[in-house]
C-alpha cells in the first residue's frame, strides 16, 4: 500500500496556476554614487533583475535584487528563499531537513560554512550576492550532504575606489551587535575586510518531559520539569584580497577567524514513581554548560583562463581549524532517596582540515560543456576529556576514569570527477560521475582499554540531468544523483556525555557512510512580473543514521547513533514570486512531503506527513521608507522513534527608513510582536521499552532597532571580469 501511494505521488505533478498581470515596471539599478551625476544619468541603463531564477542544476535567489537586503541580516533573507525554511529553533532547513552541506563561493571552508546557523543572525545581507539552492548537485561538488547544498555567493564588487558600511543593532532582551565592512580597489588589487561581534540572550524556555519505562517497577514513571536560560556571544573577522595581473589570470587570498561562546544555565527537577504511583526519587539538578567554538580558515587560489576555448583552470589550497571545548557542571540537590552529587567534566576537541583541489571547466562551440577535477581532503581530529566527582567526605575532587573516552581520528577523502553536457536545440543533457574513496582511522582511549577502528568506503556518485526549454517562459527538467552522508566526529566520538545522572549519550565509532539516491522533477513558468516553480523530489536511503535511545530497569537512559534505518522521502514544493513594480514584491512557497522509516534490527517503523508554508512581502511606503513582513509555519516532522505534534511558526514585521540619499538606514523590526507565550511542538518518542512525551513553551517576542551607515566613493569599472563564479548553464 505504501509503495503504491509513493509511486503515484512521485509521478503526479501539481497543476500550474496561470497568472496574467500587467507589464512590469522597470527597475533602475544604476544607484552608483558619484559627484558627476549628469554623466551617470546619461550612461544609465534599466534592467529587470529577477529575485528567483532556476536552471537545470539549481535555484538562485538574487539577494542584491531584494530591497530588504540593505539593513537586514542574512537570516531575514533566507526566510524568503524557496526550498529553505527556518524552524522554531532558528535553524535553516533544506527541504525540511538539517542534513545538507553549506558552501561559500562553492567551497566548504570559512567561518560561515562552519557555523552557519549562528552566523546568519549577524552577517549583513548586503554582503551576499546570491543564494544557490542545489537539491541534486552536479559532480563538481562534494557528494556530502544528503539534503543537498546551500551555496552562499559573496558580493564581488565591480567598482574601483572604496566603499563600506558600519552598523549596530540592539533588542529589548539585551541583544547587542555591531559590524563593519570595507572594500577597496586600486588598479589590479582588490581587498575587502569584514568584522562583526554580537551578544544575545535567548528567551527562557520552560518544559516538561514525561517518561514511562516499561522495564522497571521502581522507576516506572519519570518527570523532568526544567527551564533553560541560554546566552551567546561571538566575534568574527574576514579578509579577502585578489590580484588580477591581466584579464586571463587571477590570484585570490582569503582568511577568516571566528570565536563563539554559549552559556547554558538549566534548572531541572527530576522525579521518579513506581508502578503503584508512589514517589521513589526526587531531586533538583542545577546544570551549567559552557561551549567555546573557534574557527580559523585560509585559502589560496590561482585561476587561469585560456583564450582559445575560454576554459578556466583553478588550483586551490585551503585549511580549516576548529579548536573547541565543552565544560559541563552537574549538581544534584537531593530531596528524596538520592545522595549529594556533583560532577564536573571538560572535553576539548581540535579538528584541522586541509584541502587541495584542481578544477577545469570549458564550454566549446556553445553546445558542449566539459568539467573535470580532483580533490584530496585530510581531516585530523584530536579529543581529550576529563571527568571528576566531588568527594563530600574528603571535600576534594576525585578523577573518574570510568566515564572518560579520548579520540584520535583521521579521515582521508580522495575524489575525482568528470562530466559532459550537450545542448541540442531546446534540450540540454548533462551526465557525470564522481569517484570518492574514504579512509577512516581512529584510536579511542578509555579506562577499559584502547579501541582501534580502521575502515574504508568506496562510492560511485552518478549524475544525470535533462532540461527542456519549452519556450522562452517555460522550462521542464529532471535529474538524478547520489548523495553521501559521512558521520561527523561528534557522531563517531565514544565520549560519554552526562546530561544528568539518569541521562547519558555517546557517539558510535562504527558508523558507516550514508548513501542516498535522489530524483527531482521541476517545472518553471514565468511572466513579465512573476514566476512559478513546481518541484517533485524523492529520495531512497537504506542506512540512515538515527539518534536512538534505550532505558534500563535502574532508570538510566542511554542515547547514541546507529546506521539502523531504511528511509524514504517524497515531497511536492510550489514557489511563487511576484514583482509588479518598484514599490511592491511578494514571495511565497509551500511544501508537503511524506517520510517513511523502518529499522529491521529493531522491528520498528514510523511514518508521517510534513508540511511547511513561507510568505514574505515588502512595500515602499514613502520616500526612503519600506515596510516588510515575513512568516513561516511548519509541522509534521518525524523520525524513527519520534513524532512531533502541533506546529512551529515564526513571524516578523518591520520598517526601514533611509536618510541622506539612503546612506544612513534606520531599521525597526518586531519578532512575533503579538505573542506573550509560545507553545512549541509536543514530541512523543516511541521505543520498545519506553514512551517519552515532551512539551515546552517560551516568550519569543523581541523588538530590534538597527542603524547602518554606508560610505565610500566608487565609479564603474567595466574591465573587471567576474571570473570566480562559473555558470552551470550551456
Amino acid at each position: 500500500m505504501y509503495n503504491q501511494a509513493m509511486k503515484k505521488f512521485l509521478f503526479i505533478l501539481a497543476a500550474v496556476l496561470q497568472v496574467a498581470i500587467a507589464a512590469a515596471q522597470q527597475v533602475d539599478t544604476t544607484g552608483f554614487y558619484s559627484e558627476k551625476k549628469d554623466t551617470l544619468k546619461a550612461a544609465a541603463v534599466t534592467v529587470r533583475r529577477d529575485l528567483v531564477t532556476a536552471d537545470a542544476d539549481k535555484l538562485t535567489y538574487n539577494v542584491q535584487a531584494d530591497p530588504k537586503a540593505e539593513g537586514s541580516n542574512l537570516i531575514d533573507i533566507l526566510r524568503t528563499v524557496p526550498m529553505l525554511s527556518i524552524n522554531g529553533d532558528e535553524e535553516v532547513l533544506l527541504n525540511g531537513s538539517k542534513d545538507y552541506k553549506v558552501l561559500v563561493n562553492g567551497r566548504s571552508t570559512g567561518m560561515l560554512a562552519r557555523n552557519f546557523n549562528q552566523l546568519i543572525k549577524t552577517i549583513p545581507a548586503s554582503s551576499i550576492k546570491e543564494i544557490q539552492v542545489i537539491t541534486n548537485p552536479p559532480v563538481k561538488y562534494d557528494a556530502e550532504g544528503i539534503g543537498g547544498i546551500i551555496n552562499i555567493v559573496l558580493a564581488r564588487r565591480l567598482k574601483s575606489g572604496y566603499s563600506g558600511s558600519i552598523g549596530t543593532q540592539g533588542s529589548n532582551l539585551g541583544t547587542a551587535s555591531g559590524n563593519g565592512y570595507i572594500n577597496a580597489q586600486l588598479g589590479k588589487f582588490t581587498v575587502s575586510a569584514n568584522a562583526s561581534g554580537t551578544s544575545f540572550r535567548n528567551p527562557i524556555v520552560y518544559g516538561v518531559t514525561d517518561v514511562e519505562n516499561y522495564t522497571s517497577e521502581d522507576y516506572r514513571y519519570q518527570r523532568l520539569d526544567f527551564n533553560s536560560n541560554n546566552s551567546f556571544s561571538s566575534g568574527a573577522f574576514s579578509l579577502e584580497a585578489s590580484y588580477e595581473p591581466d584579464s586571463l589570470n587571477l590570484i585570490t587570498l582569503s582568511g577568516w577567524a571566528n570565536f563563539q561562546k554559549m552559556l547554558s544555565d538549566d534548572d531541572i527537577t527530576e522525579t521518579f514513581w513506581n508502578t503503584g504511583h508512589l514517589k521513589t526519587i526526587e531531586m533538583n539538578e542545577p546544570t551549567v554548560r559552557t561551549n567555546r567554538y573557534k574557527t580559523f580558515s585560509g585559502e589560496l587560489a590561482y585561476q587561469k583562463t585560456f583564450r582559445n576555448d575560454g576554459g578556466i583552470l583553478t588550483f586551490s589550497y585551503a585549511i580549516d581549524g576548529n579548536p573547541n571545548s565543552t565544560e559541563n557542571d552537574v549538581i544534584v540537590v537531593p530531596i528524596l532517596n538520592y545522595p549529594d552529587y556533583h560532577r564536573h567534566s571538560f572535553n576539548t576537541e581540535h579538528t584541522i582540515q586541509q584541502v587541495g583541489q584542481i578544477d577545469y571547466f570549458a564550454t566549446l562551440q556553445k553546445t558542449h560543456q566539459i568539467e573535470s577535477g580532483a580533490k584530496y581532503t585530510l581531516r585530523s581530529h584530536v579529543a581529550d576529556s576529563q571527568d571528576e566527582l566531588w568527594d563530600y567526605a574528603e571535600e576534594k575532587w576525585v578523577i573518574d576514569d570510568s566515564n572518560v573516552n579520548d579520540l584520535d581520528y583521521q579521515q582521508h577523502i580522495f575524489a575525482a570527477y568528470a562530466s559532459y553536457g550537450y545542448r541540442f536545440s531546446k534540450l540540454t543533457l548533462k551526465a557525470g560521475t564522481r569517484l570518492e574513496y574514504t579512509l577512516n582511522r581512529g584510536l579511542s582511549k578509555s579506562a577499559s582499554g584502547n579501541l582501534t577502528f580502521d575502515n574504508g568506503n568506496f562510492n560511485i556518485v552518478p549524475y544525470l540531468n535533462a532540461a527542456w526549454k519549452i519556450d522562452s517562459r517555460n522550462t521542464l527538467s529532471a535529474s538524478y544523483t547520489r548523495r553521501l552522508g559521512r558521520p561527523s566526529v561528534t557522531y563517531l566520538n565514544p565520549y560519554i556525555f552526562e546530561e544528568s545522572p539518569y541521562s547519558k549519550m555517546h557517539g558510535n565509532p562504527d558508523l558507516r557512510t550514508v548513501v542516498s539516491d535522489a530524483l527531482t522533477l521541476t517545472y518553471r513558468t514565468r511572466g513579465e512580473t512573476w514566476d512559478l516553480t513546481v518541484r517533485t523530489y524523492g529520495s531512497l536511503c537504506n542506512n540512515k543514521i538515527e539518534y536512538l535511545s534505550k532505558v534500563y530497569p535502574d532508570g538510566l537512559k542511554v542515547s547514541t547513533y546507529e546506521n539502523a534505518v531504511t528511509y524514504n522521502h517524497i515531497d511536492e514544493m510550489v514557489s511563487f514570486n511576484w514583482n509588479p513594480g518598484q514599490r511592491f514584491s511578494l514571495q511565497s512557497s509551500a511544501k508537503v512531503g511524506y517520510n517513511y522509516f523502518y529499522a529491521p534490527s529493531l522491528d520498528q517503523k514510523n511514518d508521517g506527513v510534513e508540511w511547511a508554508f513561507d510568505l514574505s512581502s515588502n512595500v515602499d511606503l514613502w520616500k526612503g521608507a519600506m515596510g516588510f513582513v515575513a512568516g513561516s509555519i511548519s509541522g509534521g516532522e518525524t523520525t524513527l522513534q519520534r513524532t512531533y505534534h502541533g506546529v512551529d511558526y515564526v513571524y516578523s514585521l518591520g520598517l526601514r527608513q533611509g536618510f541622506l540619499q539612503n546612506r544612513l538606514i534606520l531599521t525597526a523590526r518586531a519578532m512575533m510582536p503579538f505573542q506573550n507565550r509560545y507553545n512549541g511542538s509536543t514530541r512523543d518518542t516511541y521505543a520498545e521499552n519506553y514512551h517519552q512525551h515532551n512539551v515546552y513553551w517560551y516568550n519569543p517576542r523581541q523588538f530590534y532597532l538597527g542603524l547602518t551607515w554606508r560610505f565610500g566613493k566608487t565609479t564603474i569599472n567595466l574591465r573587471h571580469a567576474k571570473k570566480t563564479q562559473v555558470s552551470d548553464k550551456l
